[in-house]
């Protein structure tokens, strides 16, 4: 028996059924769409009818974030900071401690840099330091003195170095600033007349105040 079916017939066919296949997705899937376009315009109407001050967003910071990469953060330039104020001609003696906080011995180079003014003009005397090298044990402190004679020092004038400290490679260290002032928290006496030691009370009825005999025997 021959297949007496037309391609063109055939093609007809095909094309018809694909047709209405895509018809029927599309009135299926049309009520899926108009849902979907329905709710986003709700969330935009929603969205523009929201106070943006009103929103709060979380915020990232790196205590929040342990794989965030930590903040630049530069050593300090002084661990410490010494400042004393001085008068001229005194010779004055600075001691400052060394501790290892670290968890094995440690042995510190200990130095001192030039004593300049404001101006950059080196200081008549430089100061000088009682040891040059401390070792430390974890947890423990040891004490260095820094003496500095101030003959010849400007009265008024200001005066800075820095002590440094170094283990290997790094310079750590300890500001200082001295201030020459002649009247500084000086202190004064004022002497009193001698006849203030030498008044005697006289008696309870006279009320006043008699300087005592002087021994005539003392004298000769």
């Amino acid at each position: 028996m021959q297949n007496t079916t037309k391609p063109d017939s055939l093609q007809a066919m095909i094309s018809d059924t694909l047709s209405k296949i895509a018809d029927s997705s599309l009135q299926s899937f049309r009520p899926v769409m108009d849902g979907m376009l329905n709710n986003m315009s709700s969330i935009s109407q929603s969205v523009k009818n929201i106070n943006p001050a009103s929103i709060k967003l979380p915020k990232l910071t790196s205590d929040n974030c342990n794989c965030c990469p930590p903040e630049p953060k530069c050593p300090p330039h002084c661990i410490a900071q010494i400042t004393r104020i001085a008068a001229q001609d005194e010779r004055i003696l600075i001691p400052f401690m060394v501790k290892n906080s670290c968890s094995k011995i440690k042995t510190y180079r200990v130095g001192v840099r030039e004593l300049k003014d404001q101006d950059g003009n080196m200081a008549p005397f430089q100061p000088q330091l009682s040891k040059q090298t401390v070792t430390v044990e974890p947890g423990r402190s040891e004490r260095v003195v820094m003496m500095i004679e101030l003959g010849q020092f400007a009265n008024g004038a200001t005066y800075t170095t820095e002590i440094v400290l170094r283990e290997k490679e790094i310079n750590q260290n300890i500001c200082f600033t001295l201030k020459i002032d002649n009247d500084h928290h000086l202190v004064t006496a004022q002497p009193q007349d001698e006849k203030q030691y030498q008044l005697r009370w006289q008696s309870w009825q006279s009320h006043f105040y008699c300087e005592p005999k002087k021994d005539v025997r003392a004298n000769q």
